[in-house]
């Protein structure tokens, strides 16, 4: 019988690839995030809170009672009586504020502006878990170009050593250049182990982000190709960041907390009213004789509630300050937030634009460094040329191989960066070249 981790093996082996693309690794992302979970949660308690505030503003009453008691009373001489009459009773009450300085308004504006702020908090949730994706997408596409591009440089570096063996053998090349093509092998060699290693760490990065198996990933998108061109920003840039909108929505909740800390200080007036139906069960006269429920009978009444505690101006004053304390430092991290926001989104741009304007020169170095690796190869097989210059046109073309693979996703994270600065999908181009 097969052992159970080797059937585990087995299993994992005839598993089917897991292919993504980067729009399929945003929307896992966020599909199967336990934090986007809790932002809609919070969200969802944040709209009952709103609803409940808004409902507040009337209170209604409804009470019903019965109820039946013996007791008797036998004064002194005389015969027995019901003294505990049974009776029933239906109540109804409203109370609405008429006016409460202001505190009605102003809770129901706070709790709408914390709706708002939950609102925002899981757009902002739901944009840090795609740009996170979007990056370790990449990341993972970096290291298969170059993985790509090293073992191109094996493919060179074999046939150099093929090359040199065979001059060797026939006495137009020293040893010592077989050994160190064969040492140059092996570094390119361990090169490539290392940077398989750090592919699967940066795949299983992904796989945990996204919630997914431990199986193979076959990544379908790649990036962009290499072009120039400037950046264009808009005229507003970062003016659709959800963050601006949470710190406005948090501005509207405080200015709210200050007028609902000014409102304790003024008189409450309200408008009630109350109706009621019940009946109560006659008394009998005598202890065998049961009286009969009386006819239902209603009442009314309705009326104006005054109060007011002049007596805690010290207490308010000090809330009032707190919250015009805590409205100003919200629209100082406000500033602070718009001048962050610009900087980077400066940033962002010139970083992508150097980029770009890099990417015609590594293409041009690469093609170069392959056409000198071509002339070189076939001048030191000629006997033109000494193995120092075969090894520095070796070492010219993985560079620049390895460099415009670098470049390319580069290219990709920086047009992603930018995107999701400006506060749009981070995924889509940033401007045409």
């Amino acid at each position: 019988m097969m052992p159970l981790w080797l059937l585990l093996l087995a299993s994992l082996a005839q598993a089917e690839p897991i292919r993504l693309s980067v729009a399929e690794a945003r929307r896992l992302a966020v599909a199967n995030n336990p934090e986007r979970d809790s932002a809609d949660l919070a969200a969802e308690i944040a709209e009952i809170e709103a609803s409940r505030a808004r409902l507040d503003r009337v209170n209604a009453t409804l009470s019903a009672g019965a109820g039946a008691q013996l007791g008797y009373q036998r004064p002194f001489g005389g015969p027995a009586v019901n003294g505990n009459a049974e009776d029933w009773d239906l109540r109804a009450r409203v109370d609405v504020p008429v006016y409460a300085g202001g505190s009605r308004q102003a809770l129901i504006a706070s709790a709408e502006a914390g709706a708002r702020v939950a609102r925002l908090d899981q757009a902002i949730t739901r944009r840090q878990l795609e740009r996170a994706a979007t990056t370790a997408y990449w990341v993972i596409k970096g290291y298969e170009l170059q993985i790509a591009a090293v073992e191109e440089g094996l493919d060179v570096t074999r046939q150099s050593l093929a090359i040199i063996e065979a001059k060797a053998k026939a006495g137009l090349s020293a040893g010592i250049d077989v050994n160190r093509s064969r040492v140059d092998l092996l570094s390119q060699q361990e090169s490539l182990v290392q940077q398989r290693s750090a592919l699967y760490g940066a795949q299983q990065d992904l796989l945990q982000l996204l919630q997914l198996p431990d199986q193979e990933l076959i990544l379908t998108d790649g990036p962009p190709p290499l072009q120039a061109g400037a950046v264009r920003l808009p005229a507003s840039p970062g003016a659709n960041r959800p963050e601006r909108d949470q710190l406005s929505a948090q501005a509207e909740q405080s200015a709210a907390a200050v007028r609902l800390a000014r409102a304790a200080v003024l008189p409450n007036l309200g408008l009630y009213g109350e109706a009621g139906l019940g009946s109560t069960r006659q008394e009998a006269g005598d202890l065998p004789a049961i009286g009969a429920l009386d006819e239902p009978g209603a009442d009314a009444s309705a009326g104006l509630r005054l109060s007011w505690n002049p007596f805690d101006l010290g207490q308010t004053r000090d809330a009032v300050r707190q919250a015009e304390l805590r409205a100003a430092q919200i629209k100082v991290s406000r500033r602070a937030l718009d001048a962050q926001l610009a900087a980077d989104i400066r940033k962002a741009a010139a970083d992508l634009g150097q980029l770009r304007d890099r990417a015609p020169l590594v293409e041009e170095q690469a093609a170069l460094a392959r056409d000198n690796l071509q002339i070189v190869s076939e001048l030191y097989a000629q006997g033109s040329a000494s193995i120092l210059d075969l090894f520095n046109a070796q070492s010219s073309f993985r560079q620049a191989r390895i460099g415009t693979a670098a470049l390319s996703v580069q290219l990709a994270n920086a047009e992603a960066d930018l995107q999701w600065l400006l506060g749009d999908a981070p995924a889509a181009p940033v401007s045409p070249p």
